[in-house]
């Protein structure tokens, strides 16, 4: 990724300042990975930010939805951290043309695959908290996030609770 293209990326992603080489890590799917030498892939940033995002949404429900009881906020917390709404998200922010993709997903859209862009989302959740702490990753994640909290009883509605 050229550097105005990190650039612009960071600046959606409110965090500027965002190191460029944690930058790169978190964008890297194993795919590319593999192909290029075995540079370090997302997965272990991918880990952790799928963590923190569920910290931070399972505490702005808490209190956001004082009365509901634990089965509901289980159901609202799955919704907004779904793949299938991480990928909405991914897309909105234009995340998917910044990845970095081997050849074979790359040649079978991989790009706007829901499980790759929603990977992404969670490794750079995972690196804008590596850098900065929770207090700036859960900023970063309110402002991102929390039309779609707001949304979560539509979304939840959606999925079959089985």
């Amino acid at each position: 990724m050229d550097e105005s293209g990190a650039e612009e990326l960071r600046a959606v992603l409110g965090v500027p300042d965002l190191d460029p080489e944690l930058l790169t890590h978190a964008l890297t799917h194993r795919s590319f990975a593999y192909e290029n030498g075995q540079v370090p892939n997302n997965e272990r940033l991918e880990f952790l930010g799928d963590s923190v995002l569920g910290l931070v949404v399972t505490d702005a429900l808490f209190t956001t939805h004082p009365d509901l009881p634990e089965g509901q906020l289980a159901k609202l917390r799955s919704a907004v951290v779904s793949a299938k709404a991480l990928a909405v998200v991914a897309r909105t922010l234009g995340i998917g043309e910044h990845v970095r993709l081997g050849r074979g997903e790359e040649a079978t859209g991989g790009r706007d695959k829901a499980s790759i862009l929603s990977d992404t989302v969670e490794a750079l959740i995972g690196a804008i908290y590596v850098q900065f702490g929770i207090e700036r990753a859960s900023e970063v994640l309110h402002r991102i996030f929390d039309p779609v909290i707001a949304d979560a009883a539509r979304l939840g509605a959606a999925l079959d609770w089985k």
